[in-house]
């Protein structure tokens, strides 16, 4: 009798690859490869990156370059007033930077309740009581001063040339800026519409700052200031021992093998990487070739292991410097065996069949960097300031500041509507950096070459999209482009229904809903960012649904 892994082995391929694919790519050319290649969603972002690779810089100055710009030219989600994370690998040293927002000092377990023990809608989303302590400032500076080959002011230029001699909005700022009632957000662009040039001075004032102090400015100088009287103003309990006394924290990245890779990716307090790695370590008993990419059969298959791995995140992730995560035994190789043996190839199974109902957390925005340079340094960068232009709390620095404290359960223990009870390990605390789904990820080969940089914005969408990109080019040769443009498919656990975009095909809906999926189509969830290393040149590839480009140099 065979055994479910075995079932899966036997189904046919119901739609094929190439035709699928066919769908999604071709939005535009994928760029020529170069010796080195930086992916951004941005074009601009990209080229700033580039523009540190052509004057000797190496990865890291290619990856604080582009995140600096893209703060400048996308500033909806990243940017000075938000935070991240980035793993690298350059002269055989792995490592990962957590630059992460942390909770004032006044930060408690209720802050976001009323004296009815409800939460209040919208404190800690819009408002200065929503506002991390930021940690983008320090954290790309210490990027550029530990792993760098030029300087800050270097790295910075290209940034300060958009903000002072302007840009031209694309559609994804124009229509952030059409979607939001933030007005000191309206004031930075006064008149913005898609295809006008803008500029932001006072922007390009904080970046000259930022390089001439090393990024302490936002800490300890005027900029730092101008933040907490910002968030006092709006109704915050951000200070300026909280800005004075936040500190990047180094970490062991998480590390696991996958089909001959070695996989490097964020640990806790970001859960991608304890995601991730669950999710490749279940999927590695499968022959999911044999099921044909783009499939209901894989599909299937992914949104199984993708309900169980998050289940895992809401129950049991949070920071560990704050709460005792046993991240070792979430990838076991016994959980590992547990979730293969609870995997049906043909049905799926209630939200109660994955875990206790526990309300998973959220967040969302960001912006992702991947860069491997010609020396075959790699850095995969991830920022962000949360949802879209974050708090809506400008400073007078011509940035948005986060709004990262909804990351955060606003009331852990208490149900809410539905009945999920939040988690306790990522409660509201002071000094407590919130769990994020942000995944920059290397992977490694056999000779301990870089072969892929890769990662992605969109909440919770990240982790899956990061996945199913690995897939692509690991398990099925696709091209970055290919992998990265490909119809996407996204299960979180909660709320229980399987995400596709509009481009799966009809049959292939209908095999998911033949095996109890409820579908919900929705177009562009996630944008992921990769660059592959392949026969002595780079390859990159920048998500179509944001409009990005990769940019080469040699």
């Amino acid at each position: 009798m065979l055994g479910r892994d075995s079932a899966f082995r036997r189904f046919p391929n119901v739609v094929a690859g190439a035709a699928l694919l066919g769908l999604a790519v071709g939005a535009a050319p994928p760029p020529e490869p170069g010796a080195g290649v930086v992916a951004a969603d941005h074009e601009l972002a990209s080229a700033a990156g580039a523009e540190l690779l052509s004057v000797g810089g190496n990865a890291v100055d290619a990856a604080v370059a582009a995140a600096l710009a893209a703060g400048v030219v996308q500033p909806a989600g990243s940017g000075l007033g938000g935070g991240g994370f980035a793993v690298g690998h350059l002269s055989g040293e792995t490592w990962a930077l957590d630059f992460r927002e942390v909770g004032p000092a006044g930060a408690h377990r209720d802050l976001y309740l009323g004296e009815d023990g409800a939460v209040v809608p919208g404190l800690s989303r819009k408002g200065g009581l929503a506002v991390g302590v930021p940690g983008e400032s320090r954290g790309l500076a210490q990027l550029v001063r530990d792993h760098g080959a030029t300087s800050h002011a270097k790295v910075a230029a290209p940034a300060i040339r958009l903000a002072t001699k302007g840009f031209r909005v694309r559609p994804h700022l124009g229509h952030a800026l059409e979607g939001t009632k933030d007005q000191e957000v309206l004031d930075l662009f006064p008149g913005a519409a898609v295809g006008k040039v803008v500029t932001n001075p006072n922007l390009a004032r904080t970046l000259r700052k930022w390089a001439a102090t090393r990024g302490e400015d936002l800490y300890t100088g005027a900029g730092a200031e101008a933040v907490v009287a910002a968030t006092t103003r709006t109704g915050g309990i951000l200070t300026a021992d909280d800005l004075a006394g936040y500190a990047p924290v180094a970490r062991e990245p998480v590390t696991f093998t996958y089909r001959g890779h070695t996989v490097h990716t964020m640990p806790l307090p970001s859960s991608g990487g304890v995601v991730l790695g669950q999710m490749l370590r279940v999927l590695e008993g499968y022959d999911i070739q044999s099921l044909g990419w783009g499939s209901s059969e894989l599909y299937h298959l992914l949104a199984e292991v993708m309900k169980h791995a998050y289940a895992d995140r809401a129950q049991h992730l949070g920071d560990p410097d704050f709460v005792e995560v046993d991240t070792a035994r979430l990838v076991s190789d016994e959980r590992v065996a547990e979730i293969r043996q609870k995997i049906w190839p043909m049905r799926t199974h209630p939200p109660e069949y994955y875990g206790a109902l526990v309300e998973p957390p959220q967040d969302a925005g960001t912006q992702h960097i991947s860069v491997i340079d010609a020396q075959g340094g790699a850095v995969a960068l991830t920022t962000t300031i949360n949802t879209s232009f974050g708090s809506g709390v400008v400073a007078g620095t011509g940035f948005p500041l986060n709004n990262e404290m909804d990351d955060f359960a606003a009331a852990p223990g208490v149900p809410n509507a539905y009945g999920l009870v939040g988690n306790e390990a990522n409660a509201v605390a002071a000094g407590k950096r919130p769990l994020s789904s942000m995944t920059p990820t290397l992977l490694r080969d056999a000779e301990g070459e870089v072969v892929l940089a890769v990662g992605g914005s969109g909440g919770p969408f990240i982790i899956s999209g990061t996945l199913q990109a690995i897939l692509g080019v690991v398990d099925f040769g696709l091209t970055p482009a290919e992998a990265v443009a490909a119809p996407r498919v996204h299960h979180q656990w909660m709320p229980n229904r399987l995400f596709i975009e509009p481009d799966v095909p009809v049959d292939v809906r209908q095999g998911l809903e033949a095996r109890g999926h409820e579908l919900d189509v929705r177009p562009g969830f996630s944008s992921i960012q990769a660059v592959q290393s392949r026969d002595g040149l780079r390859y990159g590839a920048a998500d179509p649904r944001k409009g990005g480009r990769a940019e080469a140099a040699w």
